[in-house]
């Protein structure tokens, strides 16, 4: 029997998911990119969360600072 592939999926905060598929470099560097956009303010995507997900749960998370915001 084959193993079955891990599926990794990246979602950003108020655009949704920015990657879906097998490979875990490709979400890895989608990842970093858009923590690092969130970080630096740019965009839609400043200051939104980040969530790397495989298979169907939550593996790597940045929280951003819209988030951080919201809790104080």
């Amino acid at each position: 029997m084959a193993k079955k592939r891990d599926t990794y999926d990246v979602i950003v905060g108020n655009i949704g998911t920015v990657y879906s598929g097998h490979a875990k470099q490709t979400a890895l560097r989608h990842y970093r990119c858009y923590v690092k956009l969130s970080i630096d303010n740019d965009g839609r995507v400043a200051g939104e969360n980040v969530t790397l997900m495989r298979n169907d749960e939550p593996w790597m998370e940045y929280i951003g600072t819209l988030a951080a915001e919201e809790d104080m």
